[in-house]
Formats: structure tokens, C-alpha cells, sequence
């Protein structure tokens, strides 16, 4: 691959990345167009049910460099669509706009466009190169290839532990990270869907989940209550923000902005359940916070796709182990005297 085509796609990538979580579940995805090395045109997916990133890049070709078109080069984070949804099909916007190079960053993995897009245009004549190979590609469709292939919420995991190994103790709150990483976090929570946790969690820490850090939609809150246990003046229970219960009690009294799901907590499948459910109610993103049971039991169901751990210089001396998270790891940084790891599933 040309410098120049390096060049261009990471500005690819770096527009799919201006989608952030409005584009889910639609993957991001990023165009450039190229006139003898002049960008004439870009553009990104930036909201669901909206133009696709291929539609806003030829939208943003100015009237007097409309006729360069049909000379240039379209460069894709991923394949173009290939079937009518909320929109039409990108790949005749590109037919139609006699565009001769396309350059692809990936294959789209989703039956209704694998490589379809790609031999059309090839079949008409035009120049179609592929990369495949594109970890930067592959990790801008990560959510939406999950929801697509898998038919779950991507699901995120998210501890900070001690210095000795603890995330907590069974008798009481603890606080381990500092002050700006509790921002990054609560940045992480601004991009999910829905923060899942379990009932002693809710018992001991009675969270609250909320964005209190960061600029952002609040997200839903999802707590595990199989026998209806959890008392209704807990702040997920009884503030304003919506919330999803999971139990087995079917008269279970929920006030305002409360919803339910009935799931058996003993079936064998009662995680993958869970994930159906909540894709039902379009969460695309999960962020699994706690406690260390839940945690594991996601990890010993291999239902995890990326790891937070964040490793601070406390110690606590005793309390609750933190899980072993076992991965690939994707990337690390320092927030102040805090060190986070950001892990990711082998067979993601």
C-alpha cells in the first residue's frame, strides 16, 4: 500500500471514529474522496437512519469540483452497503457517480453485504482494492459485528482493583481510583447503552450509575434482583433515571421509569438469555460493572468483547479477589497514579 493511501484511510478511520455511539447499531464508518491527491470530499455515518458515510462524502463535493468525480478516488473504512434499509444501497451511489477507484478498508461481515458490494463494482470495471487486514477497521465495527454476527450487546467489563489483587470487601463501599479516572470512567459510561450489575453490589454500594463526571447521555441501568430483594429506597430503584430489573418475581413492584425482565436464574443459559433480552430493548453496548461474581460468570461464559482493568496503588489487605481476566492486551495508559489496561477477547 501507497503512503498516500495510508494517509487517506487513517483519515478514514478517524472520521468513523466522529460517530461515537450515535451510529449504533450501524457500524462508524469514514470516506474520504481523493482528486490527484487532493481531498475533495469526507464524511462519516453520524447518526443512525442516516446518510452512510459514502452518501455525506459525495454530498460534501463542492458544485465546481462535482465533474472531478467520475476521475477520483473513494477511499471506505468498510464495504459498502449492499441493500435498502433506512437508506439505499451506497454501492449505486458510487455506480451512479461513475467514481473508477474505490479503496476498502474491510470486507462488511454481515451476510446481506459480504463481498457483494465489492464483485459489483469490480464487475462493472471499476478499480476495487481491498485491505482485509485493518485492525483499525476491524475495531471501528467491533460493537456492530457482535450485534450482527453474535446477536448480543458487545459486552464490556469494567473493575478496578487494589494493589493486591481486591476489587472490594464484602462488608463495605470501597474507593480505589483517583479523581481522574473516575472522570474516564464515567466517560466510559457516557458512550454504553446500559451498566449492568449484581444484586450485592446494589446491596452495599446502593450506586447510583449516573454521569455525574462527564458530559453525556445517561445510560440505562440494568440490576440483578432474582428474589426481589433489593430495597425499593435503593437510588436505582427510586430516582428518576430508567432502570431494568431482572428477577424471577413476576409481582414486582416498579415505580417510574422501571421496567422488567422475568428470566430463570437457574437455566443454564440464563447469561445468554439475559443478552437477548436486553437486545430486545436496543442495548447495542453493555458495560458489566460488578460485582465479582457477576464478572466471572460472564468470563467463565466467555460473554465479554473488551476488559477495563484498572490497576491502582492501593492496598486493602483482604476482601473480595478480583477475576481473572485473560485476553489480548489492546492498550495500556496511565491516569495519574492509576494504570489502565484495556483487554480484549481472544476470539474477538
Amino acid at each position: 500500500m501507497q503512503m498516500q493511501d495510508k494517509i487517506y484511510f487513517q483519515r478514514c478511520f478517524d472520521l468513523a471514529k466522529l460517530g461515537n455511539n450515535q451510529a449504533r447499531p450501524n457500524p462508524k464508518v469514514g470516506s474520504v474522496i481523493v482528486y490527484e491527491d487532493r481531498v475533495i470530499g469526507e464524511g462519516y455515518h453520524k447518526i443512525k437512519d442516516s446518510h452512510h458515510a459514502e452518501v455525506n462524502a459525495v454530498n460534501s463535493v463542492t458544485y465546481d469540483d462535482r465533474h472531478l468525480l467520475e476521475k477520483s478516488t473513494i477511499y471506505i473504512s468498510l464495504e459498502p452497503c449492499h441493500h435498502y434499509g433506512a437508506t439505499p444501497p451506497c454501492v449505486d451511489l458510487i455506480v451512479q457517480q461513475n467514481i473508477p477507484k474505490i479503496r476498502i478498508a474491510l470486507p462488511d461481515p454481515t451476510e446481506k453485504v459480504f463481498y457483494k458490494s465489492i464483485e459489483k463494482l469490480r464487475n462493472l470495471g471499476r478499480d476495487v482494492t481491498v485491505l482485509e487486514s485493518s485492525d483499525q477497521a476491524k475495531d471501528l465495527i467491533s460493537e456492530f459485528e457482535v450485534v450482527n454476527l453474535k446477536k448480543r450487546p458487545f459486552i464490556q467489563i469494567k473493575i478496578a482493583k487494589s494493589a493486591d489483587n481486591f476489587i472490594g470487601k464484602k462488608d463495605g463501599q470501597v474507593y480505589l481510583t483517583n479523581q481522574y479516572t473516575n472522570v474516564f470512567t464515567h466517560k466510559l459510561r457516557a458512550y454504553t447503552d446500559a451498566i449492568l450489575i449484581g444484586t450485592n453490589t446494589a446491596l452495599i454500594d446502593n450506586p447510583t450509575l449516573s454521569l455525574r463526571h462527564f458530559l453525556g447521555n445517561q445510560p440505562t441501568r440494568a440490576v440483578l434482583d432474582r428474589e426481589g430483594k433489593l430495597p425499593k429506597h435503593l437510588t436505582l430503584l427510586s430516582d428518576e433515571y430508567p432502570t431494568i430489573i431482572v428477577s424471577e418475581k413476576k409481582d414486582y413492584h416498579l415505580s417510574k421509569n422501571k421496567s422488567l425482565i422475568i428470566l430463570d436464574f437457574s437455566a443454564e443459559d440464563f447469561l445468554k438469555n439475559l443478552c437477548v433480552e436486553l437486545l430486545k430493548q436496543d442495548i447495542f453496548h453493555l458495560m458489566v460493572e460488578g460485582g465479582a461474581q457477576l464478572i466471572s460468570s460472564f468470563i467463565k461464559a466467555n460473554l465479554w468483547d473488551e476488559a477495563i482493568v484498572i490497576n491502582t496503588r492501593i492496598k486493602l489487605n483482604s476482601g473480595t479477589k478480583a477475576p481473572n481476566i485473560h485476553g489480548r492486551l489492546h492498550a495500556k495508559f496511565t491516569v495519574d497514579s492509576d494504570m489502565v489496561n484495556i483487554i480484549k477477547n481472544k476470539e474477538a
